[in-house]
């Protein structure tokens, strides 16, 4: 299986096939499906293993959940990175996840050790997860080419700056002080008053 994962992961996925892969291995196409079913299949180990190496080598704490949060959006942009054309595919084919289930609960732990509202930090999840594949989507894509060139640490800071909720005030820890300002509520909230 590693040798099969080692051919298939620098293949763009609209070249996947398992007539490329087994080509690159010198074996017959007859003899792959021994081993893997089918595409759909050999794209799910692809994203299994991206997911594997985006793992999170340690958990977030009170003490370093901002800090966490800065070093795991630049190991999921490089994770993203190794895999060319898959953040795409992630973001549009059926193979949306973005890791196993413990990076996403991860990251939720470090919102809400960061402040927000348990509620909320599950949404926090899609933005953060969805950003950082958007623009690794958007790096790959030739035909975006922005000037001046994007920062990929303006993003991280746009992201982080989402951990204080909408009328909320801060202490120097980045923590959330106090609830919500009613006057600042989400639509859904202010339709309701």
């Amino acid at each position: 299986m590693e040798r099969i994962l080692a051919v298939a992961i620098p293949k763009h996925p609209d070249q996947l096939t398992m007539q490329a892969v087994a080509a690159e291995l010198d074996v017959a196409p007859s003899a792959l499906y021994r081993w893997v079913r089918d595409r759909e299949q050999l794209l799910d180990l692809v994203a299994a293993e991206l997911g594997r190496r985006m793992r999170a080598d340690t958990m977030p704490s009170a003490e370093d959940w901002r800090d966490w949060l800065v070093e795991y959006a630049y190991r999921m942009r490089e994770g993203l990175r190794e895999i060319p054309g898959f953040a795409i595919r992630l973001l549009e084919g059926p193979h949306r996840h973005t890791g196993p289930p413990e990076v996403q609960a991860a990251v939720v732990e470090a919102f809400r050790l960061g402040g927000v509202p348990e509620e909320r930090a599950e949404q926090y999840w899609h933005v953060y997860s969805s950003a950082i594949i958007g623009w690794v989507a958007a790096e790959q894509n030739a035909h975006y080419r922005p000037s001046p060139a994007p920062d990929f640490d303006v993003l991280v800071d746009v992201l982080l700056r989402g951990t204080e909720p909408l009328g909320c005030d801060t202490d120097q820890q980045g923590r959330i002080r106090d609830g919500r300002n009613p006057d600042r509520a989400p639509p859904e909230a202010r339709r309701k008053q």
